[in-house]
């Protein structure tokens, strides 16, 4: 009888795991058996959100190029060691002779948000500037603040989405060009209206590399044109000083090493939500490199981010797999390297470390927002069932971030896929078909 009733709960035991184990080896099976996935190199891991137990993987530890999927460790690092209102930049009175007048010393941080149209909203450092009386000098940061990160493609200097780098920039340093009419072009900031000219010779918008001359086409059929041009930031002093109405300019070198190191006052920005979702559902590469800036500020107080980078890995994602091979904030360099594994057990990192809402908030929602607005739409009537961040580079998209399955349940997922050509539409569509199965499933 004992022998019977023992085989009995070894039965139980086989089944109760095999059936657990079912769903697994199904998604495995997809993805390997997938014939849009067989033309690339792809991984792809799923873990339970509130045990962390892995459900899936296929290559979950090799090493893929994460695009923009960097931009949730940014994420991750801003949650860390921003506060919950963002610094513009720092400002402080300098002691100069009676009859120079009033000197104000001006210091950027890093931060992203200061004249940022984005963040049109939160100006009021502007405002304080233009209060203070007398001249502003801008003090120079000791570091070497490279324009572009390790592995740009510096060819890509006239794009949009690669502005430069800098301690206080402005403007998200980048020019907002319209014409509304033949000929006619509104540009903003209007310091650089004169800079900007019509040329028939042009097919697209050239301006020389160190330079901030633009020739634009004429509109289509003499039709209406928009355009945002990323600028060179060596004018900071005229350029503030038509924004702000009064004298700027940069801080004498003789004057440098009289520059005490307090008496500094913070003047503040937006929140940091509101920038952190720009980040994610946007996708912008300015913003996630100017952040990760300010979290070196913010925890070591200096820019070089290879510090916070190492910082971050070696003492507070201890537990990531596979340590990742990290080099900027936004995901435009190849040089980035992470695992599956490793980008998931992040993911996990931040449920339990932030209130869902938040997180989810932060997140792109599939069907509604940024570059997922189009896929993983929820039925009518129904909440928004996947919060992911994209990241796509020529032969590479991944996914990653958070799905809700139909019995409530919350998983982590992250889709990393490399070495294919053409378009990533049909990678899209069979990462929608089987997460919707996921979905159902669990």
């Amino acid at each position: 009888m004992f022998r019977w009733l023992a085989c009995g709960w070894v039965l139980c035991l086989l089944v109760s795991s095999c059936a657990s184990l079912r769903p697994a080896h199904r998604w495995v099976r997809q993805v390997e058996r997938s014939a849009v996935f067989s033309r690339g190199i792809t991984g792809f891991v799923l873990l339970d959100a509130h045990t962390g137990r892995c459900l899936a993987q296929v290559r979950g530890d090799r090493y893929f190029t994460p695009a923009s999927n960097t931009k949730i460790l940014t994420l991750a690092a801003s949650l860390q060691l921003l506060p919950d209102t963002l610094p513009a930049l720092q400002v402080r009175p300098f002691a100069t002779p009676p009859e120079e007048g009033q000197r104000w010393l001006v210091r950027g941080m890093g931060s992203p948000v200061f004249l940022h149209p984005q963040f049109q909203s939160w100006q009021s450092a502007s405002d304080s500037l233009r209060q203070y009386p007398g001249a502003l000098w801008l003090c120079p940061r000791p570091e070497r603040l490279r324009r572009f990160g390790p592995g740009w493609a510096w060819d890509d200097y006239l794009e949009d989405f690669q502005p430069e780098r800098s301690a206080l920039p402005v403007y998200g340093h980048v020019i907002h060009v319209h014409q509304p009419a033949p000929g006619v072009l509104d540009v903003w900031p209007p310091w650089f209206r004169d800079s900007c000219r019509i040329d028939t010779a042009v097919v697209r918008p050239e301006r020389p590399e160190q330079g901030n001359q633009w020739k634009l086409p004429p509109g289509p059929n003499g039709g209406q044109q928009t355009y945002w041009l990323p600028f060179v930031p060596h004018p900071l002093p005229p350029l503030l000083a038509d924004t702000l109405g009064k004298a700027v300019d940069w801080l004498p070198d003789s004057l440098l090493a009289h520059v005490p190191s307090d008496g500094w006052q913070t003047l503040w920005g937006p929140p940091l939500d509101t920038v952190l979702r720009r980040m994610m559902h946007q996708s912008d590469n300015f913003i996630a490199e100017q952040l990760l800036l300010l979290c070196g500020q913010k925890r070591f107080g200096t820019l070089r981010t290879d510090t916070l980078i190492r910082w971050l890995l070696d003492s507070v994602w201890t537990d990531i797999p596979q340590r990742p091979r990290w080099v900027d904030g936004s995901g435009l360099s190849r040089y980035n390297l992470i695992s599956p594994q490793a980008m998931a057990h992040l993911l996990l990192h931040l449920w339990r470390q932030q209130p869902r809402q938040r997180l989810f908030d932060l997140f792109p929602a599939g069907g509604r927002d940024g570059t997922i607005a189009r896929w993983y739409a929820p039925a009518p009537g129904e909440a928004p069932w996947l919060f992911a961040k994209t990241g796509t580079l020529s032969g590479v998209h991944c996914l990653s971030g958070y799905l809700v399955a139909r019995s409530g349940r919350v998983l982590i997922f992250s889709f990393m896929h490399t070495n294919f050509t053409g378009s990533n539409t049909p990678w899209k569509a069979e990462m929608e078909r089987l997460l919707r199965h996921i979905r159902e499933r669990h």
